[in-house]
């Protein structure tokens, strides 16, 4: 969700192939089972490195080696390593310290390329479906805010589908293999994930199967506003908001400040801080750089300044004037950070499903869940839950001398209220802070 940091560091899809990795051990993208019946996915992670993610949650990041793959226990450990993995074609094998070596092999997905039109765009996406059964609903995805390709490194299309729940997941326009201006516009977006809908209606074998749009982190915006645009079932939010995106600003700042242990008098002074970045984002940078001058020369020698936070906020009051041009250049596609998806969320009729972290950092949730408690009282038809202890991504996480730390897993319970709640469309028990009307 992150507009600014996150997808300067997301900005280059990174091949699932290490090239540390003697040609006969790399591991493939997708879903695999181990001789003990246990299932997981493999998909790519940062620069060369790869991630693995089990159904109950457990993940751990693979680092490249002669031989294979190495791991350490927690969520990005290296060492002391404590798993080896190593691939030969389509079969792994998974070596534990402590354990014996279980090998497995790739479950092969059925997986149907689909191309479709958008406005002018050509968009490529693929159909992956469970293995021998019927799916129980269909998930069309809207991936996070990155520039990265979704078909290549979105593991939600192989995870799923080990539940029987089939996933379709597409290139976002600019992206990929996928033609178009890049955008993040929730608008445009919504158009784009519409369309799609409706070429996995058109699909062969989708008469009577449930279809609805889960849109994860940036997603999280676009999901409800494509259910006012083509015919769905559900809908599901992970990791979301619904406030706008200049709204995650003032958030996060504030957050970040209190986190802190900063008061009143220094919030309102983030506020200020808040209000003229959002007036140069909103400009498109051509107004309110005297006024953030102004802000950086009363303000920047006050210990708080360097803690301010923030979605766009902090990485502008920490760029000089004279180098403001290079945000203006990344920015030069379509955006609306003040996008309101509030009123598409109240529209909708049928069934939502938002799952949020209960400690997100990037995209604090006070504002949105607020929001949607006003909502449930109103009659719309959603439900809430809260992991506690999330961050964003939904990983699990634990207070260390540094603040919040992730551990090797994804939220417990996460994985498997996603599989009931699609497959049935009623919330499973889980580790969640349940909140129903």
């Amino acid at each position: 969700m992150r507009t600014v940091v996150l997808l300067l560091a997301t900005g280059i899809a990174f091949p699932i192939h290490a090239s540390e990795v003697a040609p006969g051990a790399r591991c493939q993208s997708g879903a695999y089972e181990l001789a003990d019946g246990a299932r997981f996915v493999i998909q790519p992670s940062n620069e060369q490195n790869l991630r693995y993610r089990f159904l109950d949650g457990t993940s751990g990041k693979l680092y490249p080696v002669a031989g294979g793959y190495e791991s350490g226990e927690g969520w990005s450990v290296r060492e002391p390593v404590t798993l080896r993995v190593r691939c030969d074609g389509e079969k792994v094998r998974f070596q534990r310290h402590d354990a014996p070596a279980l090998t497995g092999k790739k479950i092969a997905l059925p997986t149907t390329p689909v191309t479709f039109k958008s406005g002018d765009a050509n968009l490529y996406g693929e159909l992956v479906a469970p293995l021998r059964k019927k799916p129980r609903a269909v998930v069309v995805l809207q991936y996070g805010s990155g520039r990265d390709s979704a078909v290549t490194d979105n593991f939600v299309q192989h995870l799923l589908p080990l539940e029987d729940i089939a996933v379709f997941v597409f290139d976002k326009a600019g992206t990929g293999r996928s033609t178009g201006q890049f955008s993040m516009h929730i608008g445009m977006l919504a158009d784009d994930l519409a369309a799609a809908v409706n070429a996995v209606r058109a699909q062969p074998g989708m008469k009577g199967v449930p279809v609805g749009v889960m849109g994860e982190s940036q997603g999280g915006w676009v999901a409800p506003v494509a259910a006012t645009k083509a015919p769905v079932d559900f809908v599901v939010v992970s990791y979301g908001l619904a406030v706008p995106m200049s709204g995650e600003d003032q958030e996060e700042m504030a957050q970040s400040l209190k986190g802190k242990g900063y008061g009143a008098d220094v919030l309102a002074k983030g506020e200020e801080i808040h209000r003229a970045t959002t007036r140069v984002m909103v400009s498109r940078f051509t107004e309110g750089f005297d006024e953030l001058e102004r802000l950086k020369a009363a303000y920047g020698k006050e210990p708080w300044f360097k803690d301010i936070g923030g979605d766009y906020s902090s990485a502008l009051m920490a760029t000089p004037r004279e180098e403001m041009g290079k945000w203006k250049e990344y920015f030069d596609h379509p955006y609306d950070i003040e996008y309101d998806t509030l009123p598409a969320i109240a529209s909708i009729k049928v069934p939502q499903l938002w799952i949020l972290a209960g400690d997100d950092t990037e995209a604090p949730i006070d504002g949105t869940l607020a929001r949607l408690r006003e909502l449930q009282a109103s009659g719309v038809p959603l439900e809430i839950n809260v992991f506690p202890n999330a961050d964003h991504g939904m990983i699990a996480v634990k207070n260390g001398p540094g603040g919040l730390q992730p551990i090797g897993r994804t939220a417990e319970g996460y994985f498997e209220l996603l599989g009931s709640w699609i497959g049935k469309r009623t919330v499973a028990v889980s580790n969640a802070a349940v909140i129903r009307p």
